[in-house]
């Protein structure tokens, strides 16, 4: 009788760690970049092929997300990859819309990338990536003209007028402009002679974003175009200044490039804050309850979406433990944070971490 029961749990548990591999598999190649809302459009006309349609989305999604995950001084060592390697780092893609207008093709598609695919890339040419995570920020930008000493905003403001344009999907963060306010503007007004070292408290209050904010001043002279930016997302704070030579608001085409230069330098900034070191080796064991499946699911689903985590499989187990050696890189108490962002309590005793809800 105890050696048929000692049978069953044996069966019993090679079944869950079957399960389990199986669970952590499925999860491994569903772990995606989705990058949507790719505008191609194209001639229709004898020589159309949509495997080129299909191909050229490909390369505008790919230089997407990595514009999304690495910062741009990066970005030159990253681009111009071949077709073929591109296509091996797709996991799959749709057609949202298509439709053919005065003889032209027009499409929307949505490409998933192989994430681990995509870091493992990454890492082969010694590049850190971000976490993708988009972020909504209360954008405030003042033009103050130092010549007659007259302050622009809203509409009259060329920067507040183009800050919203085309290609915003390749960007982190999304920007909430502020709103139309007389009040504002008289506030704004009686702090000009100072405006750098005004906190804008009473204006960013007003907003439920009041924690994540940029505030974007521009001091024109008869020569240059001097910028102050006051950033101050997820509680981390920088002042920083950029110059550029003055030119004629009609050229619109300077303000779009002003306008990119200024989001491309912002969204930097916020991949920094988010940042994985891949330089950073974190050997972990960690222990899990055997007999709970529930946890041991859970665990799995995190263990996935925790970008920290670089790599896990299961080492050990038996009737009471599943051990799990997991390759982080972070430092112990970032990953407790993300641990605790799951509502996962940490305890770790002789170098073993267990975990716990």
């Amino acid at each position: 009788m105890k050696k048929n029961y000692n049978l069953f749990l044996y069966c019993f548990f090679i079944l869950i760690f079957i399960y389990l591999f199986i669970f952590s598999t499925n999860n491994l190649y569903a772990n995606t970049y989705k990058i949507d809302n790719i505008e191609i459009a194209d001639e229709y006309n004898t020589s159309f092929n949509k495997d080129n349609i299909i191909d050229k989305a490909f390369k505008k999604a790919f230089q997407t997300l990595i514009n999304k995950i690495t910062v741009s001084k990066d970005h030159s060592l990253l681009e111009n990859q071949n077709l073929k390697l591109i296509k091996s780092f797709v996991e799959s893609f749709s057609v949202v819309s298509e439709k053919f207008e005065n003889n032209k093709y027009y499409g929307i598609f949505e490409i998933n990338f192989n994430k681990n695919k995509i870091l493992d890339f990454l890492r082969n040419k010694n590049v850190f990536h971000s976490r993708m995570i988009e972020k909504k920020i209360l954008f405030i930008p003042v033009f103050i003209n130092l010549e007659n000493n007259t302050l622009l905003l809203f509409n009259e403001n060329p920067f507040y007028k183009n800050w919203h344009g085309e290609n915003e999907n390749q960007f982190l963060l999304k920007y909430i402009l502020q709103n139309e306010d007389l009040d504002d503007y008289k506030l704004i007004q009686e702090r000009i002679n100072f405006i750098e070292n005004y906190d804008f408290k009473e204006i960013i209050s007003k907003y439920e974003l009041n924690d994540n904010f940029i505030i974007f001043i521009v001091l024109k002279d008869k020569v240059n175009f001097k910028t102050f930016s006051k950033f101050n997302i997820n509680s981390v704070e920088s002042n920083f200044k950029q110059e550029f030579k003055s030119f004629d608001f009609k050229d619109e085409e300077k303000i779009i490039d002003l306008v990119k230069f200024m989001k491309i330098r912002y969204d930097d900034e916020w991949k920094k804050i988010n940042l994985i070191n891949s330089s950073i080796k974190l050997n972990i064991q960690l222990n899990l309850d055997s007999k709970n499946i529930i946890l041991l699911e859970k665990i799995e689903k995190m263990l996935n979406e925790i970008e920290l985590i670089e790599k896990y499989y299961i080492s050990y187990f038996n009737n009471d433990i599943t051990r799990y050696s997991i390759l982080s890189n972070s430092t112990p108490d970032k990953l407790i944070n993300e641990f605790e962002k799951f509502k996962i309590k940490v305890t770790i005793e002789n170098n073993i971490w267990s975990l716990s809800e």
